[in-house]
């Protein structure tokens, strides 16, 4: 019975919508996989090829993941900042851009993502579930007696910027956050990536694109997701990177530092490069950068709480 209602014609009209929208369906699911699945980099440097004194470290994500990282060592009792890499990175990026931070005392935690580097896990939710792997990281450093674990920085790029703005509303011990190439939530990064390029005449076709985006992420990401976090941060120091090379994250750093009301409590910064990433800056940009982020943390993650800070180097807008 059913076959033959397929057969005819006002079957066939039905079967084709449905057919349409699963195939739809399938090449935006390949599509979005080929994104959250990024190839594994691998450590091109350990921090003792840069004569750093370091440990090798395993934990685990708050919701279960087994996790790889290196705390690398500074003064004893002082802060921790945590880095977190963006998507299809590992721990071994910052290496290049840590040695000031290294040198002025801090402790620095630097570990692969699940589905990255060294970790265990497959694939990524682009920051929405690396909360956990942050969580786990905090409470990691809570762990230790030779720093200072009520006052924790993270300094995150992207994806880790996303997963660090979740995890701070759950960890007061975070009181410094660099988050460098913020982006709204998921579905707004993905629309970028996707695509890229499509003329915005074709805004239909990516909105009928992102309804695939909740049943793909099993309903677990939300549109605004760190949008709606960031206010809620009023009580930390908070600096905002973004660069020309990343249109979009320019304007969305613009809005967060907006977004966050002024309080008695913290500071709020924003900073804007011709470019941003860590992988991706040079020359003037990368000296700027690096002043940007060693004054944020010695101004706001002080290792002697008990000198007065040092003159923040940071264009605030």
């Amino acid at each position: 019975m059913l076959a033959r209602f397929f057969q005819s014609g006002l079957g066939v009209l039905l079967l084709i919508p449905v057919v349409l929208l699963v195939g739809a369906g399938l090449i935006v699911g390949h599509q979005i996989r080929s994104v959250t699945h990024p190839v594994r980099m691998a450590d091109e440097l350990h921090p003792k090829d840069l004569l750093m004194r370091s440990d090798d470290i395993n934990f685990q994500s708050t919701d279960g993941i087994a996790l790889t990282g290196w705390l690398i060592r500074g003064d004893r009792d002082a802060p921790a900042i945590i880095l977190c890499h963006d998507l299809g990175e590992s721990k071994s990026v910052f290496l290049d851009l840590v040695v000031p931070l290294q040198r002025a005392g801090y402790n620095l935690f630097l570990f692969d993502f699940r589905g990255h580097g060294g970790s265990g896990g497959q694939g990524s939710t682009l920051g929405s579930s690396e909360r956990y792997d942050v969580l786990g990281a905090v409470d990691f450093l809570r762990t230790r007696r030779d720093l200072s674990s009520d006052r924790i920085g993270i300094w995150g790029v992207g994806m880790g910027a996303y997963a660090a703005v979740l995890a701070a509303q759950e960890r007061k011990e975070v009181v410094a956050l660099a988050l460098d190439s913020l982006y709204p939530d998921v579905g707004t990064y993905l629309d970028q990536v996707l695509f890229k390029g499509v003329p915005r005449s074709a805004t239909r076709v990516t909105g009928y694109a992102s309804i695939f985006y909740g049943p793909y992420f099993q309903w677990k990401v939300r549109r605004g997701e760190v949008a709606q976090a960031i206010p809620r941060l009023s009580d930390r120091n908070l600096l905002f990177v973004a660069g020309d090379s990343r249109p979009v994250t320019v304007e969305a750093g613009k809005e967060f530092y907006a977004s966050v009301p002024d309080s008695e409590l913290a500071d709020k910064n924003l900073l804007l490069l011709g470019s941003s990433g860590v992988s991706g800056l040079y020359a003037e940009d990368k000296r700027r950068y690096e002043e940007a982020i060693t004054g944020f943390f010695g101004a706001y993650l002080r290792v002697h709480p008990e000198r007065p800070p040092a003159a923040l180097q940071v264009e605030v807008h």
